[in-house]
């Protein structure tokens, strides 16, 4: 009876521990046994990677294509690095090109058709994803004027501005 009642008070204490897996090794002044502990450890290699964003486009009327790039991308242990917008050098971190006297907005199309533009809001699209990268690869968006809507575009304008970019590791969900 009492081997019953030690072996069920066992099984009630390994079924309390759940997935938690212990091993545990003791002995007493009539072992004769030794003991030994196993010991693990895992050196991983830091996450690397390299994104080349250019560091100028000129926008045609139709679209002009802008590549951002991963290279070397390794030991990412279930991230991704994300390319952002951070903001741009224009009011409200809003995306507007600025020449003499005028002003006209652009726009990113994604390659999966979505469309990112700002529309007056503050901070409106900081922290929109333009690429992510879990390997070496291209993301190609197409920048465009928006030139539909707008009393004050001038013909024979240069019209200028900056974005920043923030890149990143982030959780692969």
């Amino acid at each position: 009876m009492k081997k019953a009642v030690s072996a069920v008070l066992a099984m009630a204490m390994f079924a309390s521990v759940g997935a938690v897996s212990v091993s545990a090794a003791s002995a007493n002044q009539d072992s004769s046994d030794a003991l030994s502990t196993e010991f693990t450890f895992e050196y991983k290699n830091d996450p690397t990677y390299t994104v080349t964003i250019p560091s100028a486009v000129t926008i045609t009327k139709e679209g002009t294509q802008m590549d951002i790039t991963a290279e070397d991308v390794a030991n990412l242990d279930n991230q991704k690095v994300s390319v952002t917008i951070a903001g741009t050098d224009k009011y409200r971190n809003q995306m507007v090109l600025e020449g003499r006297n005028a002003s006209i907005r652009y726009q990113f199309v994604l390659a999966d058709g979505t469309v990112i533009e700002t529309t007056g809001g503050k901070d409106q699209v900081n922290g929109v994803e333009l690429a992510s990268f879990t390997e070496n690869g291209k993301a190609t968006l197409t920048v465009r004027p928006v030139l539909v809507g707008s009393s004050s575009i001038i013909k024979g304008v240069t019209y200028t501005g900056s974005m920043t970019y923030g890149i990143a590791l982030v959780n692969n969900d």
